[in-house]
Order: structure tokens, then sequence, then C-alpha cells
């Protein structure tokens, strides 16, 4: 058998099983369309470097014919999952103006000549822009680990070597002739190479990604509350946790614990929903009012917690009281009106303390403050002392 037969299989069969892995994943979560796009741009890939393959049996199936259509149309693919994934939309027009610009170039140029490379420059530039399209996406997304970075790099390196390939071929064989293309030259042994480079190391990247999203959004199901939409216990403190660390410890950090008053007379009076609609009602305030650095969790039952990075005494003290009155002034419709929903919020501030000395702190102004009558603000400690009496409202008090 013709060895030329044997290798003609290599990058089509590698394409389908590519093709089928990712398939197969996108039924197991078929909300990530990216992965679908992956899966076809394998698809149109396999497809066209298996023309070479059906050339063995029908004539008209030529090799470049193939790559010229469906690897514009694998690039398509593969950059639209990337920008569905990195930016959640993707440049359908320009990469649908690409692909056929490209293509009607290339094919336009058979009627005049049988330049290979002329035809291959042309596609190879309109696929190279399409990759800027998806380094492009992925610039604008925030949160880059290695995986992206090793991603944007082999992005970078392809777009170059599409765009020398041509050059290269000419340089070493001069003007390539699609009539009379050897399997065994420089244009289509490089292309095989480039083809099946990108297969690999994209399929390994592209396999990473998805294993790493599947992986961050477990952890975010374990760390976020399923009630509220906020961090739930463990959630909070690790989070709480890891901002500490990372604090300066000569700058002030702010912990607010607050508690729904009354909770249980809500849940026996009005029902468990209501008293639902009454917990994501609360942590929809914190996570509408608080700072873009705050770290918001639910500790359970009707017990929430703020930590505030940067935030002084008085700065704390205020945000606090306007939390409080904000809470007041929320309607709730399963709740009748003469019930207003309040809280109460216990104060602690430190610089360079543990969280574990903060919360305890903390508690014990929120203990203070619903032994004091509830729907206030309780602060401990001398730091607060100058400024408790500084914020506007009557339900601040101050204790050391």
């Amino acid at each position: 058998m013709d060895s030329s037969f044997l290798l003609s299989t290599i990058n089509p069969v590698i394409g389908l099983l590519l093709t089928l892995t990712f398939f197969l994943i996108w039924r197991k979560h078929p909300e990530k369309l990216h992965i679908l796009n992956w899966a076809l741009g394998f698809a149109a890939g396999s497809i066209g470097f298996g023309f070479e393959f059906f050339h063995f049996f029908i004539a008209n199936f030529r090799f470049e014919n193939g790559v010229n259509t469906l690897l514009p149309l694998s690039i398509l693919f593969s950059v639209r999952g990337v920008c569905l994934r990195y930016r959640g939309h993707s440049p359908d027009s320009a990469l649908l103006f690409l692909v056929t610009a490209t293509t009607a170039i290339a094919f336009g140029m058979s009627g005049g000549h049988h330049y290979a490379h002329l035809r291959g420059l042309a596609i190879s530039c309109g696929m190279a822009i399409m990759m800027i399209l998806a380094m492009h996406a992925m610039t604008r997304a925030k949160n880059w680990n290695r995986i992206d970075l090793c991603t944007f790099l082999v992005f970078s390196s392809l777009a170059v070597l599409l765009s020398l390939r041509p050059l290269a071929s000419f340089l070493m064989e001069g003007a390539a002739n699609a009539d009379t293309l050897e399997v065994t030259s420089f244009w289509v042994v490089s292309l095989k190479i480039a083809g099946l480079y990108a297969w690999v190391v994209f399929a390994i990247l592209f396999l990473l990604r998805i294993a790493a999203d599947i992986l961050n959004e477990l952890h975010e199901e374990m760390v976020t509350d399923s009630l509220s939409g906020i961090l739930n216990r463990r959630g909070f403190f690790e989070t709480a946790s890891r901002v500490i660390r990372e604090a300066n410890p000569r700058l002030p950090v702010s912990l607010l614990l607050l508690d729904i008053d009354h909770f249980k007379q809500v849940n026996d009076t009005y029902g468990h929903q209501a008293g639902d609609a009454v917990i994501r009602g609360v942590a929809g305030v914190m996570l509408e009012h608080s700072p873009e650095t705050a770290v918001i969790g639910r500790l359970g039952g009707e017990e929430f917690a703020i930590l505030i990075p940067l935030s002084s005494s008085r700065a704390s003290l205020a945000f606090a009281e306007a939390m409080r009155m904000k809470i007041q002034a929320q309607s709730h419709p399963e709740i009748h009106t003469d019930y207003p929903v309040t809280v109460s919020i216990g104060v602690a501030e430190g610089k360079g303390r543990a969280l574990d000395e903060l919360m305890r702190d903390a508690d014990l102004a929120l203990y203070k403050a619903k032994n004091w009558g509830r729907n206030q603000v309780s602060v401990g400690g001398e730091a607060f002392r100058d400024h408790a009496a500084q914020i506007p409202g009557q339900r601040v008090r101050a204790f050391s």
C-alpha cells in the first residue's frame, strides 16, 4: 500500500477524534456554545484535510480545494468559540466577510493562473486576521491565567506562520503550480504540519480551559449561597481571609455584621417564603450599595457580613448607618407595612488584624446593638468613640 495513502489519513483522523471529543463535552454542557463552535472547527478542518484521502478514490476531490474552502471555515468556528468564551459575543459579520472575501479571491485567481502560493497567501492572510480578532477578544477579558496566555501566544505564532509560509515556500521552491503540486513539496508538507500543530496545541489548551472553567463553576457553587446569591459562610471566610492577608497591614479594614431583627417572627407570621424574600431583599441592598471592593456573605440564617478594605472608622460607620436606613426603607410585598424589616449592625475596624479578631469584636458590637433595642449600629473600641457622635441619625452607639 502506498505510504502517501496512509499519511493522508493522519490529519483527518486526528481532527475527527477531536471533533467527537468536543462534541461529547458540549452535550454535557449545552449552554456552553463556545465548545460546540470548537467542535465544528475541528470538524471543518478534518473534512478539508480529508480531501487528500478522498482523492485516491475520486479524482475531483483535490487537496488544495478542500483546504482552501474548509480551513478558513475551521478558523472561523475556532475564533468564534474564543470570542464567545472571552467576550460573550462574536463578530460574526466580520468573520463571515473575511471567509467569503478570502475564499472568493483565492478561487478567483484560479481562472487567471495556477500559482498556489498567491491563493495560499490570500487565504492565510484572511485566517491570520481572524486570529487577530480572537486575540483582541482575549485581551478584553479579565482574570487571565497561564492557559489564556498560552492560547494567546499560540494564536500569535500561528498567525505569523500562516502569513510567512507562502513566502518561505516561494523562496525555497519558487512559484508553486497548483496543477503539479507534489505531496512531498514544502508547500503541502508545511501546511499539514501547521494544521497538525494547531490542532494538537489548541485541543490541549481548549480542553484545559474547559476543565478550568468547570472547576471554577463547581467552586463557585460551593462558596455561593443559593438563596441570596452572595457568598456563603465558607466563601466569605475564604475570600475575606485572602483580602486581609493581601492588604497593607498599616491600612484599616472594617467588618460589619448584620442581623435581621425578629426574623423568626417573620417566618412564623408570614411563612418561610416571605422569609426567603426578605433574605434576598437584604442581600440585594448590600450588593447594590456596597463598594466594589467589599466582600459580602451570608453567614447563615439571618446573619450577614460585609468586609470593606481601606475603610476608615468614620467611613465605615457612615456606611453602616446608611445601610441600616436603606434596609429599613425597603418594601416587602409579602409583609404588612406596619411591620418594617430592620437590621442590627455591629462594626469593627483593625489594622493588620486577623479576621477572627475582627469577627469577635464585630460580633460583640452586634450583641450590644440587639441588647440596646435593635435597628441600630453598634461600634466598639477607642478608634470609633470620637467618630460615632458625628454620624447622622440617632442609632449609632459606641462602647469600649
